[in-house]
């Protein structure tokens, strides 16, 4: 009877280590931006960025409400913004990982369709982008920012 009790702790002081190696990085997301393509491109074309994620809860996107939770604000001049964008695009992330509180990291790609000059009066103008996240307990990540983009009219 001993026996199985001391098993039985075992165990249980087993799955509680396990549990806590499972979190490995802070369960405030962490973003690195990895690259912006392509360099050049022609007015309403689509750009595509690449950020690499760590996360120490595994709560990131699948927000029930619909929340944007990726956000990429436009460092053009904002007094060049027509009327009704205010420099920020939103996005709703899936869901990355269901299940019980564990650290992730991965690769997203973001597509930003449409890319628009804002002063037709120029042939080319540049784009860039910070970018930031939010999970779904509230926690933001860092805040990144791109490299620089030529639009051609």
């Amino acid at each position: 009877m001993a026996v199985r009790a001391i098993v039985l702790v075992l165990a249980a002081s087993f799955l509680l280590d396990c549990r806590r190696e499972s979190i490995l990085f802070s369960v405030e997301p962490r973003i690195e931006f990895v690259s912006i393509t392509p360099k050049v491109v022609q007015e309403f074309g689509t750009l595509v960025i690449l950020l690499r994620y760590r996360d120490g809860d595994g709560d990131l996107g699948g927000r029930t409400d619909g929340t944007p939770d990726l956000f990429l604000r436009d460092l053009r001049d904002s007094s060049l913004f027509p009327d009704g964008y205010d420099g920020v695009l939103r996005y709703n992330m899936p869901q990355f990982y269901e299940g019980p509180a564990q650290s992730i990291q991965g690769t997203i790609e973001i597509t930003v369709p449409g890319v628009a000059r804002l002063d037709g009066t120029r042939e080319s103008e540049t784009i860039a982008f910070e970018i930031f996240l939010q999970d779904r307990a509230g926690h933001e990540s860092n805040r990144v920012y791109t490299d620089s983009v030529s639009i051609l009219s």
